[in-house]
């Protein structure tokens, strides 16, 4: 009996870790992106796939997105020059009330890339 408790009471705290915050991030009215790398045959490019975030500003290697419609958008950053692609980063977001949720997070060719802040 005593070994159910205890199994029961691990299902509930990992079903309670694996749903509570499902989010890598909550960002109110904006996000920004830098990347630091200065390499000068490359360069950054980016793709927003749908109008769900828009472009409020942005420099060589940083962007500031704020939101214009609730949804679920992704922004996908290449850094290439004219022949190919070095890295590939694809971050997906959820859009909702002026809040922008960062679901995903995907790079290509780094091991490791900046988080959107």
């Amino acid at each position: 009996m005593r070994y159910y408790i205890i199994f029961g009471i691990t299902f509930i705290l990992l079903l309670f870790i694996l749903f509570y915050n499902p989010y890598l991030g909550v960002y109110n009215d904006s996000i920004s992106i830098k990347y630091e790398f200065n390499d000068e045959d490359y360069h950054w490019e980016y793709n927003l796939n749908n109008d769900n975030l828009s472009l409020q500003e942005s420099d060589k290697n940083y962007w500031k997105f704020i939101p214009n419609k609730n949804g679920k958008t992704t922004i996908t950053f290449f850094y290439k020059n004219d022949q190919s692609i070095k890295y590939k980063i694809i971050y997906s977001f959820k859009v909702k009330n002026k809040k922008i949720y960062w679901i995903d997070g995907e790079g290509y060719g780094l091991l490791d890339f900046p988080n959107p802040y």
